[in-house]
């Protein structure tokens, strides 16, 4: 009898290590290739080239421009007639229907805008506009003078004015005293869903729960 117990105690022993084992195997695979899936979705992410930029509030898209990574330039996107970006694949597959396909869509609101702005104006057509201003323009809150709209459509007009904004502080990652400002609100206005990104994959899942951006000098 009590070699028998012996022999269970041995056999519950080895049933549980084996458990163990095959735990951690699990957790080293899951390891990996999240982390794979994170070199890859990064690299995806590099390569983007045409980004359609969106300014919204309240789920109503009020200025959009494709942006070309390459070249700075962008394309206003006419919004007073596309969908309510409450469903953003029906509002991303209307623009690659009209304008063709882009990369990624990346959405902000007014707070991700003004939170991003971390000069104090930046210059548009000749002139200073401050943050607050800014806002007000690109959501049509407020209209700018004739003599900077130039006699565009309201939605071209923010569209040009949201380009610019981008570009602006886009231009400014290569520079120390943007680039950590301006990843870190990034990537807090991200988790608190101020800004959206379409489509997403692992890379963006991830860095929504896993503050990497933390360690970049």
């Amino acid at each position: 009898m009590e070699e028998e117990g012996e022999k269970k105690e041995k056999k519950k022993f080895w049933t549980l290590k084996k458990t163990i084992g095959m735990v951690l195997l699990i957790l080293v695979l899951i390891v990996v290739f999240t982390a794979f899936g994170v070199w890859r979705g990064l690299k995806d992410i590099a390569d983007d080239r045409m980004i359609l930029l969106v300014a919204e509030e309240g789920d109503v898209a009020k200025a959009a421009s494709i942006y070309d990574n390459d070249s700075g330039e962008g394309k206003a996107v006419n919004v007073e007639v596309l969908p309510s970006l409450s469903n953003i694949e029906t509002f991303y597959n209307a623009v690659v229907a009209e304008y063709g396909n882009v990369d990624r869509m990346v959405i902000g609101d007014t707070e991700a805008i003004y939170n991003l702005s971390m000069d104090p104006s930046i210059e548009f057509r000749g002139t200073d506009v401050d943050r607050d201003t800014l806002v007000d323009w690109v959501i049509g809150r407020t209209y700018p003078p004739q003599s900077l709209q130039r006699g565009q459509e309201p939605w071209d007009f923010r569209a040009d004015l949201l380009n610019d904004w981008f570009d602006y502080y886009y231009d400014r990652l290569d520079q120390a005293r943007y680039r950590k400002f301006i990843i870190e609100n990034t990537m807090d206005l991200y988790r608190n869903d101020h800004i959206e990104v379409y489509k997403m994959n692992i890379a963006l899942t991830v860095l929504r729960y896993i503050p990497i951006e933390k360690i970049i000098p």
